[in-house]
């Protein structure tokens, strides 16, 4: 079921994050990486997450949704499963209920109520906001629900919280095909990468996105290098 949605949300979200060419083209060359796996049936779902919070694991899951739906024209799911402290409604300027939440905790097991952002992106947001949500998160409904929603989607992307200690992220790892995790330049220790690799497990990380390195640091051939730009959500 889809809701109404603020039709400028998305073009705010690129100008709140002072998108520039180099920014733009990264997410198109980690797309095109995520396009090829999905086109060998490798791939369709997948965990965004970071070893603590301001990272920027949700701007870099809105504008990886952004792009696969806008760039590659894939139907998408983007879905705010940080219950503890859900920011994609805001973001988008939607309603948070009903969302994930509800979906979890319904009387009656179905399809949940999303919100079109464009023809090709719908999101389900988290829901009301959860102090403790791994009851929720552990339902044996969250795996059907992904599964569901893969069905109907080229792509699924669950904006997931940070793995930061909390069983959250593990869990709804289980639920997904990969996941990638995002670090911040300057921020992020190495011991803390490690834990969040081992909690979530090495097999299921597909890769590690470095977020928030100055663009003036980068060199014209390193162009491509994994550069993406800052944003605290």
């Amino acid at each position: 079921m889809a809701a109404a949605h603020d039709a400028g949300a998305a073009d705010r979200l690129l100008s709140a994050a002072n998108a520039g060419p180099l920014l733009v083209e990264q997410f198109r060359n980690l797309a095109a990486s995520l396009n090829r796996l999905h086109q060998e049936g490798k791939l369709r779902t997948l965990l965004v997450t970071s070893p603590a919070p301001g990272d920027g694991k949700s701007n870099v899951a809105i504008n990886l949704a952004l792009t696969l739906s806008d760039s590659y024209r894939r139907k998408v799911l983007l879905v705010d499963a940080d219950m503890r402290r859900p920011t994609l409604h805001r973001l988008f300027g939607v309603h948070a209920t009903p969302g994930l939440l509800e979906a979890l905790r319904a009387d009656v097991e179905g399809d949940p109520v999303v919100h079109a952002v464009n023809d090709k992106l719908d999101l389900l947001t988290a829901g009301r906001q959860q102090p403790n949500p791994v009851g929720d998160l552990s339902s044996a409904r969250l795996p059907r629900l992904i599964s569901s929603a893969a069905s109907r989607y080229d792509w699924v992307i669950v904006d997931s919280p940070p793995v930061a200690g909390l069983a959250d992220a593990r869990i709804v790892a289980e639920t997904v095909d990969a996941a990638v995790l995002v670090i911040r330049a300057g921020v992020t220790q190495f011991p803390e990468v490690q834990a969040s690799v081992d909690a979530l497990g090495p097999e299921r990380i597909l890769g590690v996105i470095l977020n928030a390195v100055d663009a003036s640091e980068i060199r014209r051939e390193d162009y491509y290098s994994h550069y993406y730009g800052a944003s605290d959500e």
